[in-house]
């Protein structure tokens, strides 16, 4: 196991020093968008390649926003969506599982009796999935710090599952949007109604997300009163 973390953390690094060489003296963004310019009409190719480089970067810790903006700006909306959305669910999966097998029994053992890390990790077990579905939504929290840091937690597998799948809505509809809106040369990235729009995208959907919270804890209330009338044990 200790080999595999070095492997990993070689990789990690190797790849990180890549993306520094090749982006050196050069935006990221505009490396990115000059080399989608030149592919014409061969769109395939390309959104293959950025979902490949979409995985390699949530595995190795990398941003993956100009990429996600690189499938918008490829594609009509609603497959970019759905390309975009979808590959980086297998992405975030592949770094959870990655993490887990790897680093998360050394952790345990090192920090895993701390009281800070033991009282995460009762939060993490009651509401885990609520947890990454607002990690995920705030958008402003890195991405590869809720990658890194989730599966080191007790939190299971199905619950962090279901809360990326959630969560990672509003990331790809700005990322996407953002994208396809600059290909339809509506918007550019540094004027200000594009962070308005994004904060309103945001906070839509955390408002939402407290609505359902708000409604499926008073739907437990009810069950509970209406369980203890009839004198049945309530199970969670």
């Amino acid at each position: 196991m200790k080999q595999l973390r070095i492997i990993i953390i070689a990789f990690i690094l190797l790849t990180a020093g890549a993306f520094i060489w090749l982006t050196a003296g050069s935006d990221a963004q505009s490396l990115l968008f000059e080399r989608i310019v030149l592919a014409d009409q061969r769109i395939v190719f390309p959104v293959i390649i950025i979902c490949a480089l979409i995985l390699l970067s949530t595995l190795s810790g990398l941003p993956i926003l100009y990429l996600s903006m690189g499938i918008g700006f490829l594609l009509n909306f609603t497959p970019a969506m759905l390309i975009c959305w979808g590959v980086n669910v297998l992405a975030v999966m592949a770094s959870f599982f990655m993490v887990r097998s790897a680093f998360t029994e050394y952790f345990r053992e090192k920090y895993g009796e701390k009281k800070l890390i033991k009282r995460i990790n009762k939060g993490i077990g009651n509401y885990g999935l609520w947890s990454v579905v607002f990690s995920r939504a705030i958008y402003i929290i890195p991405t590869n710090l809720i990658n890194f840091s989730f599966p080191l937690s007790s939190i299971t597998t199905r619950s962090y599952l279901l809360g990326t799948m959630i969560g990672l809505i509003p990331e790809c509809l700005i990322n996407v949007l953002a994208g396809y809106l600059i290909k339809h040369e509506v918007i550019l990235l540094s004027t200000p109604e594009t962070r308005t729009w994004q904060a309103g995208i945001i906070g839509a959907f955390i408002l939402l997300l407290l609505l359902v919270s708000i409604l499926l804890r008073i739907r437990q209330i009810r069950r509970k009163k209406f369980r203890a009338l009839k004198g049945i044990p309530f199970e969670n």
